[in-house]
């Protein structure tokens, strides 16, 4: 009895953490959330934080808190950083990726997540280098290393026996894995087009606990992404996109949609998703360099009950290398007058 239970046990972890990492709605908006080769598209710094609630009405329902980073930094150049929003606008339009120049660029992300008694908190860091290729395109690689830990809350298990000794003598004493992971990434890139290519949980760790080996393992995912931005008219853009999702001993997952731009500040998004769900998303550019967008999941399969209600939050900012234009206006303004007045 207590093998069956112990094995379930792993089992259902690896299904957890394994077998399918978190999907983001918001990974279209920033690639750099699954490929670390994806930061430093544009001349600016950019920081953004992602809330994602699953299943709301079930307790112990997934939950998930992204924050990702990067930037361009400096080598033989005064600054990296592009100017960005100097006049402060609030409906500012987002940066452009910029080519035709060599770009080293460090990066971070953040993951905590969990799902019933199960939790998962990770932390990356990673180094990329983007070089010219050809005409305006742009070539990059990156490299991300990091620190995983796979636990289980006690607080939340609830047994059917309190005295458990199955329980106990397995998984009571120590329910948690420390693993050191990578992933990788390549991106192509111009100022319309995006396309990259990214693996994670590379290292393809073992399933460890309390100093038991299993034949399980953290499996490796393969994302591909490419979307490409048309100009509709001088007001709309229009960005069609395909997000696939590779994953050992799993289907394929695959994203097919479109993102429809307001002068470059204000969308709206619609994804397909091949395990029969839909993603309508929205986001607008705020004041001082803030965007923000939500999105939400509908399924229309045969567990839509319980995937009904997954939303998804993301705040993000961007920091460019900025003038201050009034203190300019101020100046010149002054200027004028003194000359005026000789």
């Amino acid at each position: 009895m207590k093998y069956i239970l112990f094995s379930f046990s792993l089992l259902f972890i690896q299904n957890i953490f394994s077998q399918q990492e978190s999907q983001f709605s918001n990974v279209i908006n920033n690639p750099f959330m699954v490929n670390p080769a994806a930061g430093g598209l544009s001349g600016v710094m950019h920081f953004e934080v992602t809330s994602r609630r699953q299943w709301l009405g079930y307790k112990g329902g997934p939950r998930t808190m992204m924050f990702t980073g990067n930037s361009q930094i400096k080598t033989n150049r005064k600054s990296v950083l592009s100017e960005f929003n100097a006049k402060d606008e609030s409906l500012f339009k987002n940066p452009k990726n910029t080519t035709r120049e060599l770009k080293h660029i460090l990066g971070g992300r953040f993951i905590n997540e969990a799902i019933g008694p199960f939790s998962k908190t990770a932390v990356y860091g990673s180094y990329a280098i983007h070089m010219p290729l050809m005409n305006e395109m742009n070539f990059g690689a990156g490299l991300g290393i990091g620190w995983s830990n796979f636990r289980i809350n006690q607080d939340r298990v609830v047994l059917f026996q309190e005295d458990d000794q199955t329980y106990t003598s397995f998984l009571g004493n120590s329910s948690a894995q420390n693993i050191f992971d990578a992933n990788a990434g390549i991106v192509f890139y111009n100022e319309r087009f995006f396309g990259g290519v990214s693996v994670t949980q590379a290292l393809k760790n073992d399933v460890v606990f309390n100093n038991v080996s299993t034949e399980s393992s953290y499996n490796r995912h393969l994302f591909l992404l490419v979307k490409y931005k048309f100009d509709v008219n001088t007001d709309f853009q229009l960005e069609p996109s395909a997000f696939i999702k590779f994953a050992e001993n799993s289907p394929i997952s695959a994203d097919f949609g479109a993102r429809i731009l307001y002068h470059d500040a204000i969308w709206i998004s619609l994804q397909y998703r091949t395990s029969n769900s839909f993603i309508v998303q929205a986001g607008v550019n705020l004041i001082k360099n803030l965007y923000l967008s939500y999105g939400y999941e509908f399924s229309n399969g045969a567990i839509r009950t319980a995937k009904n209600g997954t939303h998804e939050i993301n705040l993000g900012i961007y920091i460019g290398n900025n003038r201050k234009v009034k203190k300019e206006m101020e100046k010149e303004m002054e200027k004028n007058k003194s000359n005026e007045q000789e």
